[in-house]
């Protein structure tokens, strides 16, 4: 097993490139810093422009920053770029619509990714999931821009009987209105392999890490929000990915997620947890320790075809990874923040100021 580049290009721009996505094998999406947002063809070494991020419409925060640390998504030829950690974002799907604008309330965004994902419902039809507040999603339509979830409640199911049923023993000092919004943070999102479910890796208050798996059918069709909670750690942005469409990865450092009363090894190695859906629950299924300790907040992927983890870590670069947590491959020159794989694609792309880098994993 190795990664060899397949493609180096430097780019003769004023412009440093900001966010880089894989659309096909044959072209990339970037998000320049002057805020274009170009499609660029590898085989003919030729690029054009998409669409602008500026806007005629002024905003108290500046609006989308093309400098910032961004996230370009693609489906076909839509195009989906957001600041990671800001509040803007824009859709531009050709033939359609040019730009889409995109925005949510600022809590917490600076700690909070943007909640993006998209996916196509049964009929082939492009959706968005993307965030409007700290406890709020939505799902678009993206032909007609409709609104699918717009009169859903902010309350979980059950929370009057939860309610009560804390309540029953306790004192309620507050008496504050009942039942309460979703107390929730939303975070980056993780569209399930049949297109069906979707993680969110967000959190709480407390503040802790707080994974939460989401039907869509059951988001669309109902009104009150309900979800299979994976668990809650301490709050440090973990890797999660899924396997397969019952069975979630979540890596583990048992130096902080343990009891206190039970650190005494300082020297415990990172875990991945592997969690299995049953029924109306999740799971847990098994443990595997791995020896890179760097893999705890990396980005983490599940390759079918060759049945391994893929881990990407800002500091020591790619860890291949067996399903019981053997380290088979590593290459320290994939690191950095901005750097991503195409599981599609099977391809990783890396950008270094105004060069694009492009490697490919051999079995």
């Amino acid at each position: 097993m190795k990664t060899i580049k397949i493609q180096e290009i430097t780019f003769d721009t004023q412009d440093a490139i900001t966010a880089v996505a894989l659309k096909n094998a044959n072209e990339m999406i970037m998000l320049l810093s002057a805020g274009v947002v170009v499609c660029f063809n590898l085989e003919e070494r030729k690029g054009y422009r998409l669409f602008s991020v500026e806007s005629h419409f002024t905003y108290e925060d500046g609006g989308f920053d093309p400098k910032a640390k961004s996230t370009i998504y693609t489906l076909d030829e839509i195009v989906v770029v957001v600041n990671d950690f800001k509040r803007h974002g824009i859709i531009h799907y050709p033939d359609n619509y040019d730009t889409l604008r995109l925005w949510r309330k600022d809590d917490k965004t600076g700690i909070t990714n943007y909640p993006i994902a998209l996916f196509k419902n049964d009929n082939g039809v492009p959706n968005l999931i993307y965030g409007v507040d700290w406890n709020h999603i939505q799902i678009m339509n993206l032909y007609t821009r409709q609104i699918l979830t717009a009169d859903k409640s902010l309350i979980e199911e059950n929370a009057e009987q939860r309610h009560i049923s804390f309540y029953q023993n306790r004192e309620e000092e507050s008496k504050y209105e009942w039942p309460t919004p979703y107390d929730y943070f939303y975070g980056k999102l993780f569209m399930s392999p049949n297109q069906k479910k979707f993680i969110s890796a967000g959190w709480v208050w407390g503040s802790y890490d707080n994974y939460n798996i989401y039907d869509i059918d059951n988001f669309l069709s109902t009104h009150r929000i309900s979800c299979l909670n994976i668990g809650g750690w301490e709050h440090e942005d973990r890797g999660v990915c899924w396997i397969d469409d019952t069975t979630i990865a979540v890596t583990y450092n048992p130096l902080i997620d343990d009891d206190e009363e039970e650190n005494t090894d300082r020297n415990r190695p990172i875990e991945i947890h592997f969690y299995k859906i049953h029924e109306d629950k999740v799971v847990l299924d098994r443990k595997v320790q791995v020896s890179e300790k760097n893999i705890f907040e990396a980005k983490l992927y599940f390759d079918p075809k060759i049945n391994f983890l893929i881990s990407l870590s800002e500091k020591s670069g790619l860890h291949v990874i067996s399903l019981n947590g053997e380290i088979l491959y590593q290459d320290e020159n994939l690191n950095g923040e901005n750097i991503n794989f195409n599981l599609e694609l099977r391809s990783f792309i890396k950008i270094e100021d105004k060069t694009v880098s492009m490697f490919k994993l051999i079995d």
